[in-house]
């Protein structure tokens, strides 16, 4: 019998949705426009650095908290651009930053606690609060729906900014209430960078003394390292203490050789590659918005990340898989966000402009037949 705790926890509908396309894949061209990782090779700086450790003989454990060389450009980083005093002490280097995700919430809930999380939002972070005994509390992200949510069990919020799937930025009074009034601001930033139009905050900005804040984030999005498995968590001494057990007990240190290979994400021969990318996702997300408008679709305002989560009008889900078993596009059904995605679906623009444009008009035509 299957431990109560997991026959809680949900599959992740996109790889379901991603298993189902495979499988068609072997007799249709499927257009994938439902997985959340970008088609771009890592660069190649990134992975001859990584072939380099391998071939230098590091493939052996590091310190759990990660090389320290790593820990220091992490923190020059944020030093660097939010003028900040960030001590490498105050990293932790993880496989992942959704590994970081769970270690930062299983540093600081207890049975009974209450995390707020976006409606919609990314589907882990309830599957996470629920293993760990806690409650999510779903909400709009505006102050009204905040005060309401707040109760003296509220323990935490999670703000994606970039948002999965809304493809959104969270405004700046969001942050300033959440430190008035929420014990612990956990800041999931892995889309920071893939921004393309207007102001991106980091929780850093609002706390640099890290009193309040646990940041997540990774290489995974922003240097196309999904593969690589490395991501960090930046934290107060006493929260890095926390996950530094459970690293140690768990995962005893990130990937060796990501560690190393992710050196080379700061150097100015990568920069190139990134602002390139950045470009071509933004080119991307214009032509997706572009047929979005055609279709009559309701949209959001996504100006980062590479998501846009229209409102269809009609049970997202059942659009999803009708599309994909009728013109083998595949799309993520929104409900799997948050009950508000219910009539929504999410497009991942992360695939070439050609194979997009391509499942685009493969969807103007299954609606034109409908």
């Amino acid at each position: 019998m299957l431990s109560k705790r997991l026959l809680n926890f949900e599959s992740f509908e996109v790889m379901d949705i991603l298993s189902l396309a495979q499988k068609l894949e072997k007799e249709h061209k499927v257009i994938h426009l439902e997985i959340g990782e970008p088609d771009f090779n890592t660069p190649k700086s990134i992975v001859e650095e990584g072939i380099k450790a391998l071939k230098d003989g590091f493939t052996h454990y590091t310190d759990s908290r990660g090389i320290l060389e790593l820990r220091e450009k992490i923190s020059n980083l944020y030093n660097s651009k939010y003028k900040v005093d960030i001590n490498p002490d105050n990293i932790i280097i993880t496989g992942g930053s959704s590994l970081g995700l769970f270690f930062a919430l299983s540093s600081i809930i207890d049975e009974g606690d209450e995390v707020l999380i976006q409606n919609p939002s990314y589907p882990c972070y309830k599957n996470f609060i629920r293993f760990l005994g806690g409650k999510p509390v779903f909400c709009d992200f505006t102050v009204e729906s905040l005060e309401k949510a707040i109760s003296n069990k509220t323990k935490a919020i999670i703000i994606n900014s970039p948002s999965n799937p809304l493809g959104e930025v969270v405004d700046k009074e969001i942050y300033e209430f959440a430190y008035e009034y929420i014990p612990y601001i956990i800041s999931d930033e892995i889309y920071n960078g893939l921004v393309y139009e207007g102001k991106c905050y980091s929780a850093i900005e609002f706390d640099e003394n890290l009193e309040k804040t646990i940041l997540v984030n990774g290489f995974s999005k922003l240097y196309a390292m999904t593969g690589w498995r490395i991501g960090y968590v930046l934290s107060n001494e006493k929260i890095i203490e926390g996950v530094l057990k459970l690293q140690q007990n768990l995962f005893i240190s990130a990937p060796t050789m990501s560690q190393y290979a992710a050196l080379k994400a700061f150097e100015k021969e990568t920069e190139k590659e990134i602002n390139n990318m950045i470009k071509e996702f933004n080119r991307r997300r214009k032509l997706v918005l572009k047929y979005v408008k055609y279709f009559g679709w309701e949209v959001n305002n996504p100006i980062a990340a590479y998501y846009v989560f229209p409102n269809i009008g009609e049970d997202g889900r059942e659009f999803a898989y009708k599309l994909l078993k009728e013109k083998y596009v595949a799309l993520t059904p929104g409900i799997g966000f948050g009950s508000k995605g219910k009539n929504c679906i999410r497009i991942s623009y992360a695939n070439s402009y050609e194979n997009i444009k391509e499942g685009l008009e493969r969807i103007k035509e299954f609606l034109n037949e409908r």
